[in-house]
């Protein structure tokens, strides 16, 4: 029997604060392929993105994000998938998805969190809830958000991928020193997959759920990321070091032996496509 596979367009950006990640998510949709035993849903998102964002207890457009969380979730549980494909979107879409497959695959499943930044930050630091929707999913960062959590993960469950260990913030300094959570970097997979395969078959995983912010990607590989908006000044943040072949070939290479059960792909921000879409819409001609 085959297994059931959700696309679930996401387009969330309140939690980057950020409204082209809407577009991007949009995108996303347009160009994903479509495979025979796939059902597709878009959670609905709020499109006021003029408004200044509000912030409560520490987080950005807090009411909003909860209202679409809770959409996500209720959209889970009636399409019931075995499968979730994520199409962000910032990275805090990845919530309710996940959080409904580990119901589902309670054992043996890993999360590899492939990412230039770790995605545990608390209110108290940053407010951008995408910064700390891993920290959610293991029982910490936004309580609110955590409490929706159902099924959290065990941090030991956790490997990071692409991790930029030697940019983050001072509070990720402390939260990696408090977690102890297992990375590897670009310099340790620069020859292939097999430091994550070798991790995953030493722990005897058998399902695996994918978290793939697009931002890992180094902008002279790939350059539809945030940091490489034109005509901005270079960024003082992490930049990511993959390249796209690598990342592609990771997750093909995972998924030849383990039973990927979701894949997100988020932060997706094709800047030329969206500028020109803009310019267009300026044009008298396109509105005669």
């Amino acid at each position: 029997m085959k297994k059931k596979t959700l696309q679930l367009t996401f387009p969330e950006w309140q939690g980057g604060v950020n409204p082209p990640y809407y577009e991007g998510s949009r995108i996303l949709d347009l160009i994903a392929p479509r495979g025979g035993n796939l059902e597709c849903a878009e959670v609905p998102v709020r499109t006021n993105f003029s408004d200044e964002a509000p912030v409560t207890d520490g987080v950005s457009w807090k009411k909003e994000l909860m209202e679409q969380q809770a959409a996500a979730y209720a959209l889970c549980e009636e399409k019931d998938p075995d499968r979730i494909i994520i199409l962000g979107g910032d990275c805090s879409v990845e919530q309710a998805p996940f959080d409904y497959l580990h119901g589902k695959y309670p054992e043996d499943t890993a999360v590899i969190w492939i990412d230039a930044h770790p995605d545990f930050t608390r209110p108290k630091d940053a407010s951008h809830e995408h910064a700390m929707v891993l920290g959610n999913l293991i029982g910490d960062g936004a309580p609110d958000f955590a409490a929706m959590v159902k099924h959290p993960f065990d941090k030991r469950d956790v490997v990071y991928v692409g991790i930029v260990a030697d940019h983050l913030e001072i509070w990720e300094e402390e939260y990696q020193k408090e977690y102890q959570m297992k990375f590897l970097t670009p310099e340790q997979l620069s020859y292939g997959s097999r430091p994550l395969l070798d991790w995953l078959r030493e722990n005897g995983y058998k399902h695996v759920m994918i978290h793939w912010d697009l931002d890992v990607l180094s902008p002279e590989d790939f350059r539809s990321l945030l940091c490489a908006k034109p005509h901005i000044p270079p960024v003082e943040y992490a930049v990511g070091e993959m390249t796209l072949d690598q990342i592609l070939g990771l997750i093909r290479d995972v998924s030849e032996e383990f039973d990927v059960v979701a894949l997100g792909i988020t932060e997706f921000l094709p800047w030329d496509i969206m500028r020109l879409r803009n310019g267009l819409g300026k044009l008298d001609i396109f509105h005669g």
